[in-house]
This record gives structure tokens, C-alpha cells and sequence, in this order.
């Protein structure tokens, strides 16, 4: 316990000016976690990870963790930025056009029609003393 608590002091110390040589980064940015072969450090503005390891007394960070996923975020910010313009371009705000709303409820009322029209073929039925079908 003493040795992981004085190993995390160690890689604190050992980072406290490679953080404070960095001109944008916001206090409480990064968060620190020990694990078997060194740190890894949390970016909480932007969600990356990298692993430190001490190296002959300095600590090495590798960015090369997070280039994998940093592929992905490209990619899912050029998806975002493909329905975005999608969006854009179909106007209203993406709204279905009166005639679509039109055309919706035409389809609408002819199913209720329908479906009205045999519910009472059936109570007529009923009424008439006919059975009704048995199904389970």
C-alpha cells in the first residue's frame, strides 16, 4: 500500500512541471491513476487516455493509446457533419411538408375506416345471434 501511495507521490511530483509547462491546460484537467507499469492520465476535457511510465527518472507519456480512437472520433464527427448538412438541406427544420402530413393522415383515416368497419361487422353479427369465432 505504502509503495503504490509513494510510487503515485513520486509520478505526481515527477509530472507537477510537465503540467505546469503547458500554456492551456485548465487546473484539475488531468487526473492521475497508478497502474502496474506506470500512470495513466485522464484528459478531462477531452476524454484521452495516455500511459506514463518513469524512465530513468522522467516520465515518458504514450499518445499512441489513444491515436486509435482519436481515427474513430474523425469519423463520427464527419457522420455528424453529414446529417448535419442532411438536415440542412431538407429545409423546415427537418419537419415533414404539408403534403407529407397530408398524405400521413389519408393513410391514417383509411386504416381507422377500415378497421371501424369491421368492428361492427362483428357486433352485427353478435346482435344477430350468430356466434363469434372462437380463437384463443
Amino acid at each position: 500500500m505504502t509503495s503504490r501511495f509513494l510510487l503515485a507521490a513520486a509520478l505526481t511530483l515527477t509530472l507537477t512541471p510537465f503540467l505546469a509547462q503547458a500554456g492551456d491546460v485548465q487546473p484539475g484537467r488531468y487526473q492521475l491513476q497508478p497502474v502496474a507499469g506506470g500512470v495513466v492520465r485522464l484528459d478531462t476535457a477531452t476524454g484521452e487516455l495516455t500511459l506514463c511510465k518513469a524512465d530513468a527518472g522522467k516520465l515518458a507519456c504514450d499518445p499512441a493509446a489513444s491515436k486509435d480512437a482519436s481515427g474513430d472520433l474523425a469519423a463520427l464527427k464527419a457522420r455528424v457533419d453529414a446529417l448535419e448538412r442532411q438536415l440542412a438541406a431538407a429545409g423546415n427544420g427537418g419537419m415533414p411538408s404539408d403534403a407529407e402530413v397530408d398524405r400521413g393522415l389519408s393513410i391514417m383515416e383509411k386504416f381507422m375506416r377500415r378497421f371501424m368497419g369491421l368492428a361492427r361487422e362483428m357486433e352485427q353479427k353478435n346482435h344477430d345471434g350468430d356466434a363469434l369465432p372462437q380463437k384463443t
